[in-house]
């Protein structure tokens, strides 16, 4: 396009939220975003940020693009001798392996001085399940896990719903798990067949079997595995927001101010006003120190104007 958007963390920070908000078998498949899908992401985008007057083009093209990203971080992750520094959402290694990686794959080159803290949200979206049901959030849980149907289409289950609130730690998250994963044992084990059972003619015996086939249940354990995996990496992301949170101050904000002297005091009065907003505090504090001065003068620009 003519006119390049221009993403700034609040913005991508806010794409990949909505992207969570509305990740539901209802807008998205194994293969991509529905159509319905798209317009509700770039609707709520546009009206959370009115002011980036982005087109739906441009919020599918840096959706692919946080898709590249995250994979090309998660390649040079399986590299040996790198890891990952949770803290400042950094790829560290050597200069010398560094070499190799970006000999490799050129467009790693950023990410050796780069943050990338969409990581753990990122991984959520791409290699997490997708939730199954119409218009609900992403913290939802299937409704029919351990759901079992009897000749006549009744609902024969022994296993509760379980609904998406109330799940708020790791320890409870746990021990719901291990209360649910042992009531479909007892309930597995009181549909066994009974002796009776095996009496009936062949007939019927075939018929049964043709039920089973027709109704057969998915591996209810690994379903359950794979979504306690799910509120677990759920719980994790939240807890670093609230971390990050707490990192990005006003205070800290104001302290950063005092070693600037290429800025007026008139600016720095009026800097108050712009970290009242967190995600200014996160920008301003993310910059290197010689940057924060040209990012600040701006938006205090656009506070006068």
């Amino acid at each position: 396009m003519a006119n390049r958007a221009r993403w700034m963390m609040k913005y991508e920070k806010g794409l990949v939220d909505i992207l969570h908000e509305n990740n539901t078998s209802h807008y998205r498949t194994q293969n991509g975003w529905r159509t319905e899908g798209w317009r509700k992401i770039v609707r709520d985008f546009n009206v959370r940020y009115p002011e980036a007057k982005f087109s739906k083009m441009q919020i599918q093209e840096h959706e692919t693009q946080l898709k590249k990203d995250y994979k090309l971080i998660k390649s040079i992750l399986q590299r040996d001798g790198v890891s990952w520094d949770q803290s400042a959402s950094m790829v560290r290694t050597t200069d010398e392996i560094w070499d190799d990686i970006i000999e490799d794959m050129p467009k790693a080159r950023k990410y050796q001085s780069k943050s990338f803290p969409l990581l753990d949200s990122l991984e959520l979206l791409f290699d997490g399940p997708i939730p199954e049901g119409g218009q609900k959030s992403p913290s939802s849980v299937p409704q029919n896990v351990g759901e079992n149907v009897d000749d006549g289409g009744n609902n024969t289950s022994t296993v509760p719903a379980l609904g998406p609130q109330g799940i708020d730690d790791l320890d409870t998250l746990q021990k719901r798990g291990e209360e649910v994963l042992e009531r479909l044992q007892h309930g597995a084990d009181r549909r066994l067949p009974r002796a009776d059972d095996q009496a009936q003619s062949s007939s019927c015996v075939e018929l049964q079997r043709d039920r089973r086939k027709k109704r057969k249940a998915p591996d209810v354990q690994q379903m359950m595995e794979t979504y306690l995996n799910f509120r677990m990496k759920q719980a994790h992301v939240k807890e670093q927001r609230a971390k990050d949170a707490g990192q990005f101050t006003i205070s800290g904000c104001i302290k950063a101010l005092h070693t600037m002297a290429d800025v007026s005091d008139e600016v720095k009065v009026l800097a108050s006003d712009v970290f009242k907003d967190a995600e200014n505090r996160e920008i301003f504090l993310s910059y290197e120190p010689r940057l924060r001065s040209l990012w600040l003068k701006r938006e205090v620009g656009k506070l006068l104007s």
